[in-house]
């Protein structure tokens, strides 16, 4: 398909996705299973719409939102963002980064329409986007670097406070949809916009200015205030979410009772007059093998190897010591 079709049928998804709202994040069906084991799949599924409304319901009445530590128990679903990928996958490979700039120009004029329903989420003072699926769309697919030099040019308005709302979402449902360096990014990036929103926000204060939009007239001072908060909002949620992944990234694979057992087993060996050279072996080959940047197989399997002939030849050493003392005993 053509450059020029393709941006012109994405317009289209995305004039539909303003009018009527597809984006939005469920409650996986498999994660609440795990919570009622004696519940049947019809139950399951039957008891999941009501219950994640409830739970979404909850945290997003928290500011900011607390990020949920596991990723798995959310579900992002939309029917125009598999439609933006359909389209996506049928244009040729060099062309879509072109493709992904077009509907990225969207953020600049930070296009909103009205809601239809008060359902639709995210929704803010009765305005709805197409800004949330534009990225879903650029952070699922590999385009979270041009997305954010989009994201620095958006300017304030009712679509802006919107986006926000969504990335607060996306952020603590399924943290894990950003990386660690990206979301040191988003964080300057909101943070470098902060001066700008505050000498605007101040400006509006005196003036009392008001903006239509999609034929509402709003308040200036009242959106950019609402647009900080989520921002600030947002940056906590950002150091939050580069916690939880410093966590996961020291804990990976770590079992607390066997680290436990480890340390019994080494001050059991000490206590037997056996050589600190065993335990140094055992810390070593454990090193190595959580260290994924080092880990070599050989060189840890030779550690445990050193291990196993010092325990035999310290078993042997200690047994002649005490037969030795055993003999003397008798003399």
């Amino acid at each position: 398909m053509e450059l020029k079709e393709a941006l012109a049928k994405a317009g289209q998804i995305l004039d539909e996705e303003r009018a009527a709202p597809t984006v939005r994040y469920r409650l996986d069906e498999k994660a609440l299973a795990a919570e009622f084991p004696g519940a049947s799949a019809g139950d399951v599924r039957a008891l999941a719409p009501s219950l994640g409304e409830s739970r979404l319901a909850l945290i997003r009445s928290q500011q900011p939102r607390p990020v949920q530590e596991d990723p798995r128990v959310w579900t992002f679903e939309s029917v125009n963002y598999n439609l933006l990928c359909a389209l996506h996958a049928q244009i040729a490979p060099d062309a879509r980064p072109a493709f992904v700039e077009g509907i990225l120009r969207r953020m600049a004029s930070s296009g909103c329409g009205r809601a239809k329903q008060t359902t639709y989420r995210p929704c803010w003072n009765g305005f709805v986007s197409e800004l949330p699926l534009i990225s879903e769309f650029c952070v699922r697919n590999g385009a979270t670097k041009i997305f954010f030099s989009a994201f620095s040019q958006i300017k304030p308005s009712p679509g802006q406070a919107v986006l926000y709302q969504h990335l607060e979402d996306v952020i603590a449902l399924d943290f894990t949809v950003f990386s660690d360096a990206e979301y040191c990014q988003l964080a300057l990036l909101l943070q470098s916009s902060h001066v700008g929103w505050i000498q605007q926000y101040s400006q509006s204060l005196q003036t009392h200015a008001k903006q239509d939009w999609a034929g509402k007239s709003v308040t200036l001072n009242f959106l950019l205030g609402e647009v900080g908060e989520a921002a600030d909002c947002l940056v906590e949620e950002c150091r939050k979410a580069r916690y939880l992944y410093l966590r996961g990234s020291l804990l990976n694979g770590l079992n607390i009772e066997i680290n436990q057992d480890k340390d019994a087993v080494q001050s059991y060996l000490q206590r037997l007059g056996f050589t600190e050279t065993l335990a140094a072996s055992v810390d070593e080959a454990e090193r190595l093998y959580r260290d994924g940047s080092t880990f070599n197989l050989k060189a840890s399997m030779g550690h445990l190897r050193s291990f196993l002939e010092g325990l035999h030849k310290g078993r042997f050493r200690l047994f002649s010591g005490f037969r030795g003392h055993v003999e003397a005993a008798t003399v």
